[in-house]
């Protein structure tokens, strides 16, 4: 894996987000109790507008392997048919987000792909220790591949993506896909996933400090999620080819 890292220049739009997030006054979001963090990442995103045009949203509530699960189904605005789909984990140190911060992003995903979305919402940390956002996760994907058709998706064309600890997620389901003979995932979209534990490397020393996501904010998520957690994280690493990509994964 390569230990190199050496930090790109950004462009003027990144330098000015990453401005406007370092220039906040208030305590620093890992310092919250997790319900004050919430509240500020849902604020953030309500107050710049974004186009959550062209999907249409649907919510169903599922029960599998003795798990209920709520899950949000975009679709594209009008779709006919059919549509193939992927599973959606969100982001969030395991502790936030939900539906409405990441709508924006589902909603590209889905106009850009002209597939449907089941966007999971897992229980957060820490509510929720590990592993039950990741058996939520995987009943989900199962109940999807086994019922798509009741909401109009193929359950045979199914992927699975995840931003952040969501890509964490994502990985996770497709290795237990593969363990447990479980669904056939068809592909797997790891947006900046969560494959390491590990905070005392090249990536860390560089990126520590100055672009939202520290290494203490990082550290306390994960202490927040539970040890096990980082043995489950440390055993989807091991699965990593040496160019870094995670290769133990779906069929």
């Amino acid at each position: 894996m390569n230990t190199q890292a050496t930090p790109n220049t950004p462009d003027t739009a990144t330098v000015a987000f990453l401005d406007a997030l370092n220039s906040a006054t208030g305590p620093a979001i890992e310092t919250l109790t997790p319900a004050e963090a919430r509240e500020v990442l849902a604020g953030a995103q309500r107050s710049a507008p974004v186009d959550v045009s062209g999907i249409d949203v649907t919510r169903r509530t599922i029960e599998q392997d003795g798990l209920v699960v709520s899950l949000v189904v975009v679709k594209p605005q009008d779709s006919r048919g059919v549509l193939p789909v992927f599973m959606f984990f969100h982001g969030g140190g395991w502790i936030l987000g939900d539906y409405p911060t990441h709508e924006r992003l589902v909603r590209d995903l889905v106009v850009q792909s002209g597939s449907a979305a089941v966007f999971v919402e897992y229980t957060p940390s820490p509510e929720a220790r590990y592993p039950v956002a990741i058996n939520e996760a995987y009943s989900a994907t199962k109940w999807v591949a086994a019922h798509g058709a009741e909401i109009g998706v193929d359950g045979t064309r199914l992927a699975v993506v995840g931003n952040s600890v969501g890509g964490n997620i994502a990985a996770v389901v497709s290795q237990m896909a593969k363990d447990r003979q479980g669904p056939a995932i068809r592909f797997q979209g790891l947006m900046w996933p969560v494959t390491s534990h590990v905070f005392d490397n090249a990536s860390y020393d560089a990126f520590a400090n100055g672009y939202f996501l520290s290494r203490k904010r990082a550290q306390r998520t994960l202490r927040v999620a539970a040890a096990r957690l980082a043995r489950r994280i440390e055993g989807l690493a091991a699965g990593a080819h040496p160019d870094g990509t995670v290769r133990r994964a779906a069929r």
